[in-house]
């Protein structure tokens, strides 16, 4: 028998079949009906079916074993997690809460943490929880504190004194960064690894799969805290609708959970004077791919301005960031840094996100440098045309993919901190759009020029679809 070169470049398929239909001849001369409906070509073609298949996640592992190119989830997850980077779960929206008394008290009133409350809009019912107590002075007759969207959830486990023991949490929608932990009537402490952990510390370990499941595990005795056996274990948390969470102002307007004055009930009011920004859904793979890099290269600690950056825009619920110094302000001084952040989905961030982020970034700046976290100013972009098109074209649809276009350029998630709006490019933009013939711009007509810390955002567009003439 002849030898037959394997060409081991054809894997999909349509090339397996073919290789193996001529190398039947060097195998047997009987079989001479290469026809769909022959048995030997049906197993044939079952076998390549299967075979494309094999092949293609064959492919696919080598793809998967490299962080810019891995597609699942999971393997993303394990990539990650070799350089101490671990993807966030959906992030609760904040805002201020404000509370109001029928009546001064003679004596200081304490709002306990997570105290719920709630909005109704048309999509239904969207609830908060204080973020920390609230105590309003005594005589006075109101106080403001930090809400976070979410549903306060609570879960009971019991140890069993195994090493490393593993609980799993039943909610897949647990917001970022509100999971705490109780051993008996003793706090336990988050850690992302356990290699510094000593057989005395009261440390705990979260991982989230691909399938938003979500692990809780205690220490073994060598690398943190063991808890002896039948200890009760409650796990705190908040429930939340990520995204949906974003909502206007002075939308929560009930409290569902009473508040107390020495065992009598109060009368209190309360509302959202900002409005709740930065939630999210869980972490993409995207962002994780470009986040986990730029966090590795800080070494997780702020001292330049790409530091900065990567450091504040891994915030949960921060979308951009940007830093200034004096180099950017006349007015700042030296060692004085100001970091501009714009929550998730746009807006303006809460103030309890601000103040995390700025607490989060004091934990890993130089001694000498202070940190300020500033809003970001957004900049109307205003547009006004006329877009002539040809005639053997529908103008009202060219006009939709036109302002499509538009709000695409200028959408929050396209543009960064000071990139300038050039008038060519806008006149390129609906230029090129199939059916137009040329546009006149009559708004604006020259760039626009974005400053350091300034975002631009689309204005008032009014945009006129006209026929050319012959």
């Amino acid at each position: 028998m002849p030898k037959v070169r394997v060409n081991y470049t054809n894997k999909d398929y349509e090339a397996v079949r073919q290789e193996l239909v001529q190398r039947i001849p060097t195998i047997t001369d009987r079989w001479t009906d290469f026809n769909e409906s022959d048995l030997g070509m049906v197993l044939i073609e079952l076998f390549c079916g299967l075979g494309d298949m094999l092949l293609f996640y064959l492919d696919n592992q080598a793809n998967e074993a490299y962080l810019p190119t891995a597609r699942q989830r999971q393997n993303v997850i394990n990539l990650t997690n070799l350089v101490n980077y671990r993807l966030d779960l959906p992030v609760a929206a904040t805002t201020t809460l404000y509370f109001r008394l029928a009546a001064a008290l003679p004596a200081p009133l304490t709002i306990p943490k997570h105290t719920r409350c709630r909005a109704t809009t048309d999509q239904g019912n969207v609830d908060f929880a204080t973020a920390e107590d609230l105590a309003i002075a005594a005589g006075a007759l109101d106080g403001t504190v930090g809400g976070v969207q979410g549903v306060p959830t609570e879960e009971s486990f019991t140890t069993d004194g195994t090493p490393g023991q593993v609980f799993r949490l039943a909610a897949k929608d647990i917001a970022q960064g509100t999971v705490e932990v109780w051993v008996g009537n003793v706090k336990w402490a988050e850690v992302r690894t356990f290699y510094e952990s000593t057989p005395a510390d009261a440390h705990y370990l979260l991982t989230t799969d691909a399938l938003d499941n979500t692990w809780l595990t205690m220490g073994d005795g060598h690398y943190g805290l063991l808890p002896p056996s039948g200890q009760a274990v409650a796990v705190k948390y908040l429930k939340t609708l990520g995204a949906g969470g974003n909502l206007g102002k002075r939308l929560v307007n009930s409290l569902l959970d009473p508040v107390y004055f020495q065992g009598e009930q109060v009368k209190l009011t309360v509302t959202n004077i900002q409005v709740a920004s930065n939630g999210n859904v869980r972490e993409s793979l995207d962002h994780a791919r470009r986040q986990a890099p730029a966090e590795l290269a800080s070494l997780w600690r702020a001292v330049t301005k790409a530091d900065y950056v990567a450091l504040a825009e891994g915030f949960p619920g921060v979308a951009k960031a940007q830093v200034l110094d004096v180099n950017d302000c006349l007015n700042m001084g030296y060692y004085h840094v100001c970091v501009v952040i714009a929550p998730d989905c746009g807006g303006l961030p809460s103030q309890l996100l601000k103040a995390q982020v700025l607490a989060f970034l004091n934990e890993r700046k130089l001694l000498t440098v202070t940190v300020h976290v500033k809003d970001p100013v957004y900049v109307p972009v205003n547009i006004e045309a006329d877009v002539y098109v040809y005639r053997n074209y529908d103008r009202f649809e060219v006009l939709d993919v036109v302002l499509g276009k538009v709000s695409d350029y200028l959408a929050f998630d396209n543009v960064r901190f000071g990139q300038d709006i050039y008038f060519s490019d806008l006149v390129a933009l609906i230029d090129g759009v199939e059916g137009v013939s040329h546009v006149v711009m009559r708004r604006p007509t020259r760039d626009i020029s974005i400053a350091a810390g300034q975002l631009a955002v689309e204005g008032t567009t009014n945009i006129t679809a006209l026929y050319v003439t012959e």
